[in-house]
């Protein structure tokens, strides 16, 4: 049996975003004209892009777009050239024309910059101190046992540095308070609709116990980050018993967490990357 352990590098899993925030405010129509049909621009949001940043724009699976500056969009042509083209490395997928002529593209970018201009910072949902929930994700939390922040910690789970602007608040509220409320889906490549991350416990014929995190699987080998942050690399061969836990996550749910805890960690995170 060969199983390979090695230090767990710290790379980026996820690509840094180059951040180009304008000086002003982002207007409705700046590049292709005005918004034309507001109703029309609402209805083709909400069935395209409402389910992961939620129908008012405030986030969820994906980052919030109710905000007067959006990374990466200095004005409505670049806001639609992410909508056609997507953002690589993400689940952010672009829309063929099939799926949205760049009648509606214009449309659908205008109301993403409406919602802008018309929500206030204060709605986003994000009620914390972000200083005390720094201190509790580095410290008290014990966050970092599992997850890394620009090159810090431990990658067990999900990867934070960016998690700002590909997550709401409400999902970071419901990750904390049930982590396998909503398990995040791989959206592009070969791996697009199955877990990103997948708890597995191994025995080895030999007798030894793995717990973690799938990191990689092909038919003959699995690899798993452990849970005490050690890279596994399993000969199936080699494997007596192997349980997929689907369904389950491996971080502990919040029970000695306050609810200003958890909103004071909300805030923290939703500050990363931005």
């Amino acid at each position: 049996m060969r199983i390979a352990k090695t230090p767990w590098p710290l790379p980026l899993l996820l690509p840094l975003l180059m951040l180009a925030p304008p000086a002003t405010a982002q207007e409705p129509g700046g590049a292709t004209g005005e918004i034309g049909d507001p109703e029309r621009a609402e209805r083709l949001y909400r069935a395209h892009c409402g389910r992961c940043h939620g129908v008012q724009g405030l986030g969820g699976e994906g980052p919030e777009l109710a905000q007067l500056v959006l990374p990466r969009v200095a004005d409505q042509g670049q806001l639609e050239q992410i909508i056609r083209d997507g953002i690589p490395g993400t689940g952010m997928p672009g829309a063929t024309a099939t799926i949205l002529d760049d009648q509606a593209v214009a449309l659908v970018a205008s109301h993403v910059l409406r919602l802008g201009a018309q929500m206030a910072t204060d709605t986003s949902g994000v009620t914390g101190d972000a200083e005390r929930g720094h201190d509790l994700f580095w410290a008290a939390g014990d966050c970092a046992s599992c997850h890394i922040v620009a090159g810090r910690g431990t990658a067990v789970g999900p990867e934070l540095t960016i998690i700002g602007l590909r997550r709401g608040a409400d999902y970071l509220r419901e990750a904390l308070r049930t982590p396998a409320a909503r398990l995040p889906v791989a959206r592009a490549g070969a791996r697009s609709g199955f877990l990103e991350y997948l708890p597995v416990r191994v025995v080895t014929r030999d007798g030894d116990i793995y717990n973690g995190m799938r990191m990689n699987e092909d038919a003959f080998t699995i690899q798993l980050m452990t849970v005490s942050g050690t890279f596994v690399s399993l000969e199936k061969g080699d494997i007596a018993e192997m349980e997929k836990r689907v369904g389950h996550s491996l971080m502990p749910i919040a029970r000695n967490l306050t609810g200003d805890d958890v909103e004071d960690l909300v805030a923290y995170l939703t500050t990363l990357g931005r």
